[in-house]
């Protein structure tokens, strides 16, 4: 079967050029796997990462690219990833990758990345290896390690938020061909929490992590923010601040009245935590029943409150 080539239309049948449909996701599967078979039709990233970056650059210059390493760094402010720098190349110079070389120049850029550019400065496809080993992490039951992993893709997408952009919106443009940022948000501050039951100071970066979110992106979705903010509220709990616990559900509930959660993780403090108020609780889980319209938070604070008599 011959190569599909980027300006072609996208076998997937949308109707784009394969270049602006699922050319970069179709990368991403075989780019960083060798071919089992004895000729690999497509060049790999292991196979560019062997080269020197001198070579790597004659490489480039010799496909008609004529690479240079200041001019590469202001690229790399502008583009998301190194598929799109690659794009550009294509755009503004005649490149001659052909066949087996035509990925060339996307791996080159992406190796040049990883090698060139600032700590924080990551590209898409890093960030997207860096999210997959999180989650072989995860899937080891080593939260600590998957924070870590994922605390360095969030200090990169720190690197890349615009003040005027005040949701995920944007970032969620550049990056979905890899991954879906808020999803990876939502993943970060849940696998903290994990993590926080094994090591106490991780529920410190997530208070930390969470008021960042909700500084970035006041305007992010309103489940997405509510949660972001329960979630520093039950980390001072967890942390025995019960105070600053208290202060953070109080402000939560006034800013967010209709959403029962508010109340339900403000009972649970006197519930579940070492601070035991039933009374409270009650009081916090009937305020919550009165306000849930959806028949799962209902039955969650049902639950709770059956428990409670149990327990008194």
């Amino acid at each position: 079967m011959p190569k599909i080539g980027r300006n072609d239309l996208c076998p997937c049948g949308s109707g784009k050029k394969y270049k602006k449909c699922c050319m970069d996701k179709d990368k991403q599967l075989m780019a960083k796997q060798i071919v089992r078979n004895p000729v690999n039709r497509f060049i790999t990233y292991e196979e560019v990462n062997e080269l020197s970056t001198d070579e790597i650059i004659l490489m480039l210059r010799k496909f008609g690219i004529p690479f240079k390493q200041e001019t590469f760094l202001k690229d790399i402010e502008k583009f998301y990833s190194a598929e799109d720098l690659t794009e550009n190349w294509f755009h503004h110079y005649t490149v001659t990758a052909r066949g087996r070389d035509e990925d060339f120049p996307w791996m080159a850029a992406w190796i040049l990345w990883e090698r060139l550019a600032p700590p924080k400065k990551l590209s898409m496809e890093q960030m997207g290896d860096l999210i997959d080993k999180g989650f072989e992490y995860v899937d080891e039951n080593d939260s600590t390690s998957a924070c870590d992993t994922w605390l360095t893709v969030w200090e990169g997408i720190k690197d890349r938020i615009e003040p005027e952009f005040q949701n995920l919106d944007y970032l969620d443009k550049h990056y979905k061909g890899s991954f879906f940022i808020k999803n990876f948000c939502q993943d970060l501050e849940t696998e903290l929490h994990n993590a926080g039951m094994d090591e106490p100071v991780y529920f410190e970066k997530r208070i930390k992590y969470c008021r960042d979110f909700c500084n970035y992106f006041p305007k992010e979705n309103e489940l997405i923010v509510h949660n972001m903010r329960r979630a520093i509220a039950e980390s001072y709990a967890k942390l025995g601040q019960y105070e600053k616990a208290e202060s953070e559900f109080e402000k939560l509930v006034q800013d967010f009245p209709n959403n029962p959660w508010g109340y339900i993780g403000w009972g649970d403090l006197f519930f579940f935590e070492q601070k035991k108020d039933y009374a409270k609780a009650q009081d916090l889980y009937e305020k919550g029943l009165a306000i849930a319209k959806d028949q799962m938070d209902s039955d969650a604070i049902k639950e709770r409150l059956d428990e409670l008599k149990e327990e008194r």
